[in-house]
């Protein structure tokens, strides 16, 4: 009797050790993440050749506020390990398709949040029988259907026409011009939601972000909205009164600001450039504005391509053959395609050799412009491409370089054209670690007198999201005044924070050069003497400097000899004087 007294305690005790360890060995990595607060996120997308393109990376940009765990699979490869872990899952069928046959089953098991995008829903297991795919129709407008006052026109003006089931919750409507008929454009049925467009801008995207914030889980707790003011294209030929006064009328307001800085000028008649160096008024200005409460961000080296003038050109694109970089200047370049090779290994040979070429140009040029401005007391802690033209291999680059870049982003190597902002501070895949700071509300366009109203519309559009980015810049040369009315438009807006890049964690860092942020001060690891030797020009800069102020001392002293001469004639005089008196 002992004895089996004994087993029934050992298997008491076996099945309590069993009990308490079974969550740790059975738990799915989807609960476990989620518990966590960790999200992990997988995109599974149809598109016209199974690659990603400008749809997939606005996309991209959308999800990269919420997490950088993103991973983007063609659903002609996805398998079912890639759903391993994941917390949310998203489909967006760009176009009708028919999908693999295994993608039926593919997904039987998931439970985690799932979000479809556009067609094949019918294709997706049983996970969106909620809802019937008709035809795609157009509309005109959107909004929330709890929020109807916030509403925007459409980008594209189509959307899918669906039914859905009883119980299903439609959080975005849209209307048409010719009814006044309501349609369902984004709904939810518990952990699922359906967003009946198949192509988005940023419109499309402010209303399926703040949608998921709810699939997230992510409430703003702060009321603030980010935003910020740009101080644009300022180079050494820029006139520094009107910076002058609009640096005065940021410091009155204490508003934080960022400075869009070309570090050369190039003349596109006589190709001669023209360095901060020679612009010793400019410079003063802007090392002041940087003291004061603006940050420095690099607008390219030269903001020009070929014979282009400096802040009109491109730098990065070469905008007449519509391409990346990739040749020289002043080489006539044509670009050859698959067809023109035996084999596509060489054809990939010679796509290798121009992408080598297009690193080493914009290698060369983002550390040439941090050097420059350094070499001048100048600080960059970002940067913005020239006209938002960069490829996808450029963004690689110049994130080895940058933490932290400004401006909207171009989506597609095949036509610089194809560029949008996003609503949100994020961290898109393709941006290779970079956050983003996206500009929503434009700028003032000399000669355009709806400039201030088109300024107003995109605030009210961005406002209609819970902590959208309010971003827009403003160019020195059209004077304070116009500033002032666009400060106006900004700090109506409830609750605005403005982003002072001072106090965010960035880094930028070259050879013989580092750059961070520590609790609002700027840090700097330079190499001096490394770094005077690199280029001539800028130990020249320095010798300049000594020169010149070897020479006021020279004239201050020479001023004071003549003081002190003249003092001490008019003193002998008059002893003279009282003398003979």
């Amino acid at each position: 009797m002992r004895k089996k007294s004994r087993n029934t305690k050992n298997s008491f005790i076996l099945i309590l050790v069993i009990s308490i360890l079974f969550p740790f060995f059975f738990n799915t990595p989807e609960s476990r993440a989620e518990k966590n607060g960790y999200s992990n996120v997988l995109v599974i997308y149809t598109s016209s050749d199974g690659e990603i393109d400008e749809h997939q990376r606005i996309f991209d940009m959308l999800i990269s506020h919420f997490t950088t765990d993103v991973k983007f699979i063609s659903s002609n490869e996805v398998e079912k390990k890639d759903l391993s872990g994941v917390t949310h899952l998203f489909y967006y069928g760009q176009f009708p398709d028919r999908l693999p046959s295994t993608f039926h089953t593919l997904l039987n098991d998931y439970t985690g949040s799932i979000l479809a995008i556009g067609h094949n829903t019918k294709q997706l297991g049983t996970h969106f029988d909620f809802i019937d795919q008709k035809n795609e129709f157009e509309i005109n407008q959107m909004a929330f259907t709890d929020k109807k006052e916030k509403r925007l026109n459409t980008s594209y003006g189509k959307a899918i026409n669906i039914e859905v089931d009883k119980g299903t919750e439609i959080l975005v409507e849209g209307t048409r011009a010719d009814d006044s008929a309501s349609y369902p454009i984004l709904v939810k049925n518990q952990n699922h939601y359906y967003y009946a467009v198949d192509r988005m801008a940023i419109r499309e995207t402010i209303f399926l972000g703040e949608a998921l914030h709810q699939m997230f889980g992510k409430k703003h707790m702060d009321a603030s909205r980010p935003g910020y003011i740009r101080i644009e294209d300022v180079h050494p030929m820029v006139n520094p009164e009107p910076l002058k006064e609009i640096a005065g009328i940021l410091k009155e307001k204490n508003i934080p600001y960022m400075i869009a800085v070309i570090p050369v000028y190039t003349n596109p008649e006589t190709g001669e450039e023209h360095f901060f160096s020679d612009s010793p008024e400019l410079l003063k200005v802007l090392k002041q504005m940087q003291e004061d409460g603006g940050s420095v961000i690099l607008h390219g080296y030269t903001h020009q391509h070929k014979l282009n003038e400096t802040g009109e050109g491109f730098e990065f694109w070469d905008v007449e053959k519509n391409t990346p970089i990739y040749a020289p200047a002043s080489k006539e370049f044509v670009l050859k395609h698959e067809r023109d090779f035996e084999t596509r290994e060489k054809y990939e040979e010679y796509m290798k050799e121009l992408e080598n070429f297009e690193n080493e140009y914009i290698h060369k040029k983002v550390k040439r412009g941090i050097q420059e401005l350094v070499n001048y007391g100048l600080y960059p802690l970002a940067f913005e491409a020239p006209h938002y033209t960069m490829s996808q291999n450029g963004y690689k680059v110049l994130s080895e370089s940058f933490s932290t870049y400004v401006g909207q982003l171009q989506l597609s190597d095949s036509d610089w054209k194809i560029m949008d902002s996003t609503p949100y501070i994020t961290s898109p895949s393709f941006l290779k670690g970079m956050q983003l700071l996206p500009e929503t509300m434009g700028f003032v366009e000399e000669g355009n007198p709806n400039a201030l109203q088109e300024i107003q519309q995109k605030s009210e559009m961005i406002q209609i999201t819970d902590n959208g980015v309010a971003g827009a810049f403003y160019h020195p040369y059209l004077g304070a005044d116009g500033l002032k009315d666009v400060l106006k438009v900004m700090e109506k807006i409830p609750n605005l924070s403005w982003i002072d890049l001072k106090e965010m964690d960035v880094w930028v860092k070259t050879e013989n050069v580092d750059i961070y942020t520590k609790n609002g001060e700027v840090i700097t690891d330079v190499k001096q003497g490394a770094l005077l030797l690199s280029s001539i020009d800028f130990p020249l800069y320095h010798l300049k400097e000594f020169i010149d102020m070897v020479i006021w001392g020279i004239a201050i002293l020479g001023g004071l000899a003549v003081i002190s001469f003249i003092m001490f004639t008019v003193h002998l005089h008059s002893r003279k004087a009282k003398m003979e008196g």
